[in-house]
């Protein structure tokens, strides 16, 4: 017994020392004869029967949060620290296509939906490449106005032809010839592969045309984003494509305005950097597992991010995806990368936010019940955990933890819980204390650490 009352001493005066120059509360004024007080009353007081009360104002002042109980493969689970990082298709540039005067449409930090025009450009060159396209439609014109020229020159020598043989056929046919009309029928029928060629010609500078207008549409078509169909159709009497007087550069995708390089109003030039958007939901989480270890993973495996201990986000809110290995080691670090592209995205998610990749090695070994290895405090030479009443959860129940295997943030529980179980995670201390029989001096109260702070 005093070998228990001096360690609670100790506790106590360890605490509250690094209580008051951790938080800045002021110590107490004599902390010897209170402690004292504490360790008689400690010494004297059985724990509590019938648990805990712990009524939501006792859980809002000690800070005390639940978490539920899991099945899960402990005893084969390796986890391996890592950050979310973006994935290569998360951030898209937009640079000039032709060099103008730029007019952004978006702020910093926007979000803007596909389709959106996030910038204009006023470009002399797009009157230019515009110019050219008008050139070719209407070389097109001019070349379908020859040929039909061409064609109509070779059908009147043909139908002329026609006319003057008939003549020499009605003059043989009474035994009469005209070697001026034979002459002219001769010349007539010599001209026809002339113009036949001719004809040709024309048709092949027509084909020419058509390729030349094609090609002007692809090239409108890559500077403005617009299909070729789009351009061709009417806006009113011309083309949409003769209606563009600035360039307007539309979203891709749906994303947030990442950065802005070029000043509203200022010259751009052609393929410089205007803005990028960024799609944070693009990201996969990246680990660094020693080389050692890897035998242990392969393609596919099932596994889980989670975030890390102490932080706002419950530990319990765990992303799922599958298992895919680096293409390559890291010779230096002896150690081998591991990236997991999570099916649902948590708002939690971010770049840069660390976690913990955890993966199960085997499919085949049993699931047990844990919970929380930080749920789990040693009380003298007893280790125990408090679980949430069932029928009161207004009240915690004292359990002597009956531990399994723990993979250093869950610990497997032989007995002591059942499904849809809470223990106790945050605070747990403050509940330590008062399962001991201490109560705080008059004056003073407990933080959930443990400490021991002065009231103000």
């Amino acid at each position: 017994m005093i070998i228990q009352i001096n360690r609670r001493r100790l506790f106590l005066a360890v605490a509250v020392h690094m209580s008051s120059l951790a938080t800045g509360c002021a110590p107490p004024q004599s902390d010897q004869s209170q402690v004292a007080r504490v360790d008689a009353a400690s010494a004297q007081m059985p724990p509590p029967k019938g648990g805990i009360p712990i009524p939501p104002a006792v859980r809002d002042n000690l800070g005390i949060t639940f978490a539920q109980v899991q099945q899960r493969v402990v005893a084969e689970t390796r986890r391996v620290p890592g950050q979310f990082e973006l994935l290569p298709t998360a951030r898209q540039e937009y640079r000039a296509v032709l060099g103008g005067r730029i007019d952004l449409q978006v702020e910093q930090f926007q979000t803007v939906k596909a389709g959106e025009v996030i910038f204009t450009i006023d470009s002399p060159q797009w009157r230019q490449v515009q110019h050219e396209a008008v050139e070719a439609e209407g070389d097109i014109t001019m070349a379908q106005a020859g040929l039909e020229v061409a064609l109509a020159r070779r059908k009147e020598a043909q139908s002329s032809m026609e006319r003057q043989e008939e003549r020499l056929q009605n003059l043989s046919s009474v035994n009469v010839r005209n070697a001026e009309l034979e002459s002219t029928v001769s010349i007539l029928r010599n001209s026809l592969p002339r113009l036949d060629a001719e004809t040709r010609a024309l048709e092949a500078g027509l084909r020419e045309a058509h390729e030349h207008y094609s090609s002007r549409l692809n090239a409108l078509s890559s500077v403005t984003g617009f299909s070729i169909e789009e351009l061709r159709e009417r806006n009113g009497v011309d083309a949409v494509w003769r209606s563009i007087s600035v360039l307007a550069v539309r979203a891709q995708y749906t994303g947030i305005v990442e950065t802005l390089a070029a000043n509203d109003g200022g010259w751009l030039e052609e393929g410089k950097l205007a803005l990028t958007i960024l799609r944070p939901e693009k990201i996969r989480f990246r680990a660094e597992a020693p080389q050692s270890d890897i035998t242990l993973y392969r393609e596919g495996q099932l596994a889980s991010i989670v975030p890390p201990q102490g932080s706002s986000v419950d530990m319990q809110s765990a992303l799922s995806g599958g298992l895919a290995l680096g293409l390559t080691a890291n010779e230096r670090d002896r150690t081998l990368s591991l990236y997991v592209t999570p099916d649902t995205i948590a708002p939690w998610a971010k770049a840069g936010v660390g976690g913990f990749l955890e993966v199960t090695l085997t499919d085949e070994a049993p699931k047990q019940w844990a919970i929380p290895a930080s749920a789990v405090i040693q009380d003298g030479l007893e280790h125990v955990f408090y679980r949430r009443d069932p029928k009161d959860p207004d009240r915690a129940l004292r359990v002597l933890a009956d531990l399994g295997a723990s993979d250093g943030r869950w610990i497997a529980l032989k007995s002591g819980v059942k499904e849809g179980d809470e223990v106790v995670l945050d605070g747990v201390y403050a509940l330590k204390l008062t399962s001991s029989g201490q109560q705080a001096p008059p004056g003073y109260h407990y933080h959930a650490d443990g400490g021991l702070h002065k009231n103000h």
